[in-house]
This record gives C-alpha cells, sequence and structure tokens, in this order.
C-alpha cells in the first residue's frame, strides 16, 4: 500500500510516497513560494497514497490540511506520547523536535545495534546520538548556516546580509569574503570537531548527514558518511510498521 509522509520544517516542506519502505518519489518545497505546496504534493498523490502522516516542528499546516483533504487522503500528526521502535531517553521529552526523534528512528533502523550520531543540517544544525542499544538521548543544537548570516546583519549596524557562496577563503580580503569565511569555514570546523569527539568515544560510530546543507558538509568531512537528504521521512514512515506491531 502506498502512503504519503511529510515533513513540515520551519521554512520547507519535505514529502515521499512510500510503497510500504519503499521511497517511490520524494520533493522539497519552500513555504514562501506560491503554490510551491500545493504543486510539490500534486507530483507525489498521482501514486494514490491511501493514507498520510505528517511530522511537524512549526505547528499545523492549514494549506497541507487543505490540499488532503481535497485529496481524500486521511491524515493524522506524528505526536509525543506516540508509540515509537526506540527508546526515548531525552529528559524533556516534552521540548524534543519532532524531527529529531524521526531522524533518530530512521539510523536506528538503518543501523541496528550500533551507535549512530545524525548530523542535520538545515535552518539549525543539530546532532543527535543514539546507542547500540537503541536508546535516543539528545546531542546538540546551534544556528544553521543561512541564521548565522542573518544573525551578522540583524545583530550589527553595517554587515550586509550575504547568501553563501561556492567560492570560500579563509582570509577574507574584503567585508563580504570575511563574512563568507566566518559562517561557512566556522560552520565545517564546529561540525568537524564535534564530530571527532563522538568518533573518540564511539571508535565503531556511524555517521548520517541530512537537511539541506548535508551535501556541503559531506565535502568537507573526512570520515566516511551516509547522506540521506530524506531521513526524516524515512524515520516517520517507520512509524507505521511501529503501530502494527
Amino acid at each position: 500500500m502506498n502512503r504519503l509522509v511529510i515533513d513540515i520544517g520551519n521554512t520547507t516542506i519535505k514529502a515521499g510516497c512510500f510503497n510500504n519502505r519503499l521511497l517511490i518519489k520524494a520533493i522539497r518545497a519552500v513555504f514562501d513560494e506560491e503554490n510551491a505546496v500545493e504543486e510539490a504534493l500534486l507530483k507525489l498523490v498521482v501514486h494514490e497514497p491511501k493514507e498520510a502522516l505528517i511530522g511537524s516542528v512549526a505547528g499545523k499546516k492549514k494549506e497541507v490540511e487543505q490540499f488532503l483533504k481535497r485529496a481524500s487522503i486521511p491524515f493524522r500528526y506524528f505526536q509525543h506520547g506516540d508509540k515509537i521502535p526506540i527508546k526515548n531517553k531525552y529528559e524533556t521529552p516534552e521540548t524534543l523536535g519532532l524531527d529529531r526523534l524521526a531522524n533518530a528512528i530512521a539510523a536506528a533502523a538503518i543501523y541496528p545495534n550500533k551507535p549512530v550520531v545524525v548530523i542535520d543540517a538545515g535552518t539549525c544544525i543539530k546532532f543527535d546520538f543514539i546507542t547500540r542499544n537503541n536508546e535516543f538521548f539528545g546531542g546538540s543544537i546551534s544556528p544553521g548556516i543561512d541564521m548565522r548570516f542573518k544573525a551578522l546583519h540583524q545583530f550589527t549596524n553595517r554587515l550586509p546580509l550575504l547568501s553563501r557562496s561556492e567560492m570560500v577563503y579563509l582570509i577574507g580580503k574584503n567585508t563580504t569574503e570575511a563574512i563568507q569565511s566566518g559562517v561557512i569555514n566556522g560552520a565545517l570546523a564546529e561540525v568537524k570537531e564535534i564530530l571527532e569527539q563522538y568518533q573518540m568515544t564511539h571508535k565503531d560510530l556511524q555517521v548520517i548527514l541530512t537537511g539541506g546543507d548535508c551535501a556541503l558538509l559531506e565535502r568537507s568531512l573526512k570520515s566516511s558518511v551516509l547522506s540521506d537528504p530524506w531521513l526524516t521521512l524515512k524515520g516517520l514512515n517507520e512509524l507505521f510498521y511501529t503501530d502494527a506491531a
């Protein structure tokens, strides 16, 4: 049976149609772009999903709900307290972003009985750790790359608002190059250092990258990693099998 899985983030929506555990098609759309969400979801309903599951860190989205109702696809939200296939040891589970939990569920399914760290590089850069006993304890959250550019502009009087550049120098010879160096090289150095600390503690650690900036991180990391931009969707899809167990 085909199912629709939707991940609603702070700025984007990711959605995929699964046949059991096989991802048939996945899409990404930006909320600010007119009709982008509806056009993206239209590309998935041609596969005739029979039900949908929504994970959201941004609350309920009327445009998504209205689309599913027009398409006559029954849906529900992933919520705190739902049955999950891993042990959630997070000390404040009610404050845990459900995207982080979905990533942990997917990681445990991909690498069962192994320690795994998920690095999700999107609006924020998030590390999440799952033990070999499928226990999720948490990780870290820091500003993502775009957020760092915006912060430099918003909290200073003269620094311009920039976006990322393909060419980044270590020594910026002007303000634009200096900001690019500080934001991009700073984020990459942060990720490398934190990952090295995990690897020192867990010798057989598996690493999974996801999020909009995962390709940038993958190019800069020397260690072997699995890159999967649709990891959150795969974690949400696992919940259908948890419910059936």
